[in-house]
């Protein structure tokens, strides 16, 4: 089912667990953080999002997380509403804000990751 797919994808970045993310993600996957997004990119393929997300979110922010509120699928679809929250490593600011992901799964696998989210808060905290 692709929501228990999210659901796990969410624990396995949790936990940091590359070995289990590189199972869920497509060879040919596609992750697209919305523009503005701190530290965020287009990227491709398992090893681009690994170093992005768990790199680039360990170096910007302490205690980032990903807070769900709701998965809403449909098909292969899956959208999910939520908040991020963190403290930014170097300013000491915290921020709270809502996001929504849209995944695509197939084959048991995501291969395609849309991100919208306000990313005004984030950058307040960065300065």
């Amino acid at each position: 089912m692709p929501e228990d797919l999210i659901r796990d994808l969410y624990a396995a970045f949790g936990d940091r667990n590359e070995e289990r993310l590189r199972t869920l993600l497509a060879p040919e996957v596609v992750w697209n953080q919305c523009e503005g997004f701190p530290g965020g990119a287009n990227r491709r393929g398992p090893q681009d999002v690994l170093d992005g997300i768990l790199g680039k979110n360990s170096e910007l922010w302490n205690d980032f997380r990903a807070e769900i509120d709701e998965y809403l699928p449909s098909g292969n679809t899956v959208v999910v509403l939520g908040r991020y929250s963190g403290t930014h490593s170097k300013t000491g600011k915290s921020m709270r804000v809502a996001f929504e992901h849209v995944y695509r799964v197939r084959d048991g696998q995501v291969i395609r990751f849309d991100q919208i989210t306000d990313t005004a808060p984030m950058v307040a905290a960065m300065n």
